[in-house]
């Protein structure tokens, strides 16, 4: 019989939107049995719901690391998780990374800018995992859309995350192939 597995992603679903269906779609690219989503809100209720699992199930923790790969270690150290370092996966730095490193997705979902261009056309050429504040960026670039809205985290992240490719997000964030391995355990 298999493990359950629960995977714990910092965030939080509102009337707005909820990024459980985005990330479970997502895996399922990549996974025959999806684990359990649960949203644990900011960083610190995400860690301390991760740390104090009692679900009887694998846990695995999925947050943003807010910072770049080398803050990691960091990162582990202070939010205590050194002794289950190998089940926690960031989002480097953030979730909008992912969507930044599939600008096609972008330029499909949020069309042309008032200036005739497509997102990709204006997104910075920077490895989306260098790029400092993603969220900012990502805000940047749909500010002026000829139609829609601009980027919104609640709103946009289930069904941009939809529309990801998952073999692409392994290729390009190491962490993001590192979780698919450790789920299909």
């Amino acid at each position: 019989m298999a493990v359950k597995k629960i995977l714990f992603i910092e965030g939080e679903a509102t009337v707005n939107g909820d990024p459980r269906i985005g990330f479970s779609e997502l895996l399922g690219q990549k996974l025959d049995r999806k684990p359990k989503i649960v949203l644990g809100g900011g960083k610190p209720s995400t860690v301390k719901q991760f740390l104090k699992n009692k679900f009887g199930a694998e846990s695995f923790l999925l947050m943003d690391l807010d910072k770049d790969e080398t803050g990691r270690n960091d990162d582990i150290r202070e939010n205590h998780l050194k002794e289950h370092e190998t089940h926690v996966f960031y989002m480097i730095q953030e979730i909008e990374s992912w969507f930044l490193s599939q600008p096609e997705v972008l330029d499909k979902y949020y069309g042309i800018t008032t200036s005739g261009k497509k997102i990709s056309e204006i997104i910075s050429n920077r490895k989306c995992s260098d790029i400092e504040n993603p969220k900012e960026e990502l805000i940047r670039v749909t500010q002026t859309l000829n139609k829609g809205e601009k980027y919104h985290v609640i709103k946009h992240v289930a069904d941009l995350l939809q529309r990801l490719d998952a073999t692409k997000l392994e290729n390009d964030f190491p962490d993001f192939k590192r979780l698919v391995e450790a789920l299909r355990k």
